[in-house]
């Protein structure tokens, strides 16, 4: 099967996902300076979500890029990774509404991007074992490997909240932080 279907179908899921996030996204109560600065966590927390997001995409976009076919456990693998993902805007909303100040909305969304982190840990794992091909199997184990330790920041996260559910918000933002630092170094490196 060609891969342009799945790459379409994802791109539109994510950008379904983005589009949710922000219409989520709550008004402050008075059309105040107090009132935007009252709201900074849900603000946040939409930056680092989005952050967290934006980079599953390219993450998705790397993926496919090394793959000229799928098959059908690429197609579940894949699927399942949407599965989770789809559950961001949910958790995103979950914890907003208290304002990352409640342990177990916090944790939630700990818990929905450590699934989604395990969604591209699988996936990643399908297209090397899809492709045959040495240099792109050893490439996804890799960065399934990174993927994984990414997991443990959401890990960690969850586990945080439970004591200081703001301070969470912190071990969530490193990981797009983390990723940015990735593609950075991949960039200079092929330059």
């Amino acid at each position: 099967m060609n891969k342009n279907r799945l790459e379409s179908f994802s791109d539109g899921v994510i950008a379904i996902i983005l589009t949710i996030m922000v219409l989520d996204l709550k008004l402050p109560q008075e059309p105040t300076l107090a009132g935007l600065l009252q709201l900074w966590p849900v603000y946040v927390a939409y930056l680092l979500t989005f952050g967290n997001v934006f980079m599953m995409w390219v993450a998705h976009h790397d993926i496919v890029a090394e793959i000229r076919t799928v098959d059908y456990p690429v197609l579940f693998a894949n699927g399942l990774l949407l599965f989770f993902m789809s559950l961001v805007p949910f958790a995103l909303a979950f914890a907003s509404e208290t304002h990352w100040s409640v342990p177990v909305p916090v944790a939630l969304y700990g818990v929905v991007m450590l699934a989604a982190s395990g969604g591209f840990v699988w996936l990643r794992l399908a297209v090397g074992t899809h492709s045959r091909d040495r240099t792109v199997i050893a490439h996804q184990r890799a960065q399934a490997s990174t993927t994984f330790v990414v997991g443990c920041a959401f890990l960690a996260g969850s586990v945080a909240a439970f004591y200081e559910p703001r301070a969470a918000l912190f071990l969530y933002a490193a990981v797009p932080l983390f990723r940015i630092g990735q593609l950075s170094a991949r960039a200079h490196a092929r330059a």
